[in-house]
């Protein structure tokens, strides 16, 4: 592979000071850069003054610490930068493991085969291919921990929601605060579920720094917008023609050029680029910066925080439950906490964590059905058990199942759901109350891994800027209203719980007793009997008539 145009822009740059020297002054001050001579009594040297500036001068040697001339080999110096580069990043895809492997990793090892550096980058590259293998075969690395493909799936709402607070966070060190604020939007996303991750309290503590600084930046726009746009103005007046019209032509076209960002990007999001020169944009943005962080500040991050880390472990039990009777039990305790947890919430917040626990809820008496399925499929070769436990055999106690669903069901109102047939939740949709139930006699199958319901729950709020969300016909954007996911209205006396859907029972089949034959065995024997009395019959009637 090639080396890209800004790997290789990279290393002709570098190619003039490969050879880097570090020298210590005696008051600790490290100066890095090039020593270009040395005399008796002073050096020369260019160095870093700022990571992006180079300053030269004398530096005499009384000002040296001791032993504080370092020289450094180009292979030592390279090898810092790529140092750098490890551990990898989170979240890295095959493309990139691969462009760091063939742009920066293998040129090092072809530019200074045999040393000790280029047997230290091998070990580098070798642990960059081994993470690219795992990338491709489905393991994403997240907060330095790697998860299974299984894994990965399973906590992909957290993935996901982690990305795009990252994405966030560089927006902001870059200081673009407006894409910073739009990744949020997506966070916030009702459609996304995103506000369910663990992510999403950490999201929101990071807006918050990141409002307060914009907040600061455009309130000092609005300050400097009448001097700036007072000095353009006497500017002007003292230019003659042509220049005159020059600055002109130049004025009205950065003002043009704004207008048409501003109405492309004010069609999808309250957030925008701003202008320095028109003042009522800028005030419309200070507006929405003050209303989101009001909004904000109001949410319970305890509460959430509890409630989304309940969500996390749910669906990280869920990844397994249907075929492990100890993650089923974990998935039943997680639903019981979450629901807890969320009792504290807003009436609003009540009804999106309700429509996730209520899927949930569904799909864990559809994994108790499976359990019971299997155990009872893994007996049919033997002796029929006595009994009626779906406890799955050396993996929970007999009725340990049952009590768990007992609970759930008391929890939501209702009673206990028959171990027996559960209607399974469209992939992707939350189950609807009174549903159809299955055929008696057959299990449901459990939705797809990971299903969140498909439409936001009632009341949810469509955030500003996204599909649902009025945008004004034109002009600047109309100040947004208090979203009802971030207020926090008067708690209710209670918390109303899901009911569980309907389930219907499998007909219990008859049990033999002990010591004798069941009714049905009697029956099918007299029928038995009926049937070859009357076949005798007839094929004695026929011999009689040849004769």
């Amino acid at each position: 592979m090639k080396l890209s145009r800004s790997a290789l822009c990279a290393l002709l740059c570098s190619a003039g000071f490969l050879q880097a020297d570090i020298v210590t002054l005696k008051d600790g001050k490290k100066l890095e850069g090039n020593i270009l001579s040395e005399t008796p009594t002073a050096i020369r040297m260019k160095y870093h003054l700022t990571p992006k500036i180079w300053d030269e001068k004398d530096i005499l040697r009384t000002e040296i610490a001791e032993g504080g001339i370092l020289k450094q080999k180009p292979e030592e110096v390279e090898l810092i930068d790529l140092k750098k580069l490890v551990p990898t990043p989170d979240l890295l895809t095959a493309e990139k493991y691969e462009q760091l492997i063939q742009d920066r990793l293998r040129p090092f090892i072809n530019r200074y085969p045999g040393t000790k550096e280029a047997a230290e980058v091998e070990k580098m590259m070798a642990v960059a291919q081994e993470e690219k293998e795992k990338v491709v075969a489905g393991g994403v690395k997240l907060e330095s921990r790697w998860l299974t493909p299984d894994e990965a799936k399973a906590d992909s709402l957290n993935i996901k929601t982690y990305a795009l607070r990252n994405a966030m966070m560089e927006k902001a060190e870059a200081k673009d605060y407006t894409g910073a604020l739009k990744e949020f939007d997506k966070i916030t996303e009702p459609r996304s579920y995103f506000v369910a991750s663990t992510y999403y309290p950490k999201a929101v503590e990071d807006t918050l720094a990141i409002l307060a600084k914009y907040d600061a930046q455009i309130e000092q726009m609005i300050k400097d917008q009448p001097t700036l746009q007072r000095l353009r103005d006497e500017n002007m007046k003292k230019l003659i023609e042509p220049d005159l019209t020059r600055m002109k032509d130049a004025v009205s076209r950065e003002a043009e050029l704004w207008k048409t960002t501003y109405e492309q990007e004010s069609k999808s999001s309250k957030w925008y680029t701003p202008y320095k020169y028109d003042l009522p944009s800028l005030k419309a943005l200070s507006q929405n910066i003050s209303t989101l962080k009001t909004h904000l500040k109001e949410i319970d991050l305890a509460t959430i925080t509890k409630v989304n880390a309940a969500i996390s472990r749910l669906m990280k039990a869920d990844l397994k439950a249907g075929k492990d009777a100890e993650e089923l039990k974990k998935m039943g305790e997680a639903i019981m906490e979450g629901e807890s947890a969320a009792a504290n919430a807003d009436n609003t917040s009540k009804q999106f964590y309700q429509n996730i626990f209520q899927t949930f809820r569904q799909r864990f008496v559809i994994f108790q059905q499976q359990l019971a399925a299997q155990a009872a499929q893994a007996q049919m070769p033997a002796t029929a058990a006595v009994g009626g436990s779906t406890a799955v055999t050396g993996t929970a106690a007999p009725g340990e199942d049952a009590k768990m669903a007992a609970a759930l069901a008391a929890a939501g109102g209702g009673s206990a759901p028959a171990a027996a047939v559960a209607t399974a939740p469209v992939a992707g949709a939350a189950p609807a109350q009174g549903a159809p139930v299955a055929m008696p006699g057959t299990v449901a199958p459990a939705p797809a891994l990971g299903t969140m319901p498909a439409a936001p729950a009632a009341g949810y709020p469509v955030q500003p800027g996204q599909p649902g969300a009025a945008v004004p016909a034109a002009g600047y954007p109309q100040q947004q209203q208090p979203p009802a996911a971030y207020a926090q209205p008067q708690q209710p006396a209670a918390y109303a719980q899901p009911q569980p859907a309907p389930v219907a029972p499998i007909p219990a089949a008859p049990v033999e007793e002990e010591g004798g034959m069941s009714t049905t065995n009697m029956i099918l024997i007299g029928v038995g009997v009926v049937v070859l009395v009357l076949l005798l019959t007839m094929l004695g009637g026929g011999s009689k008539k040849k004769k």
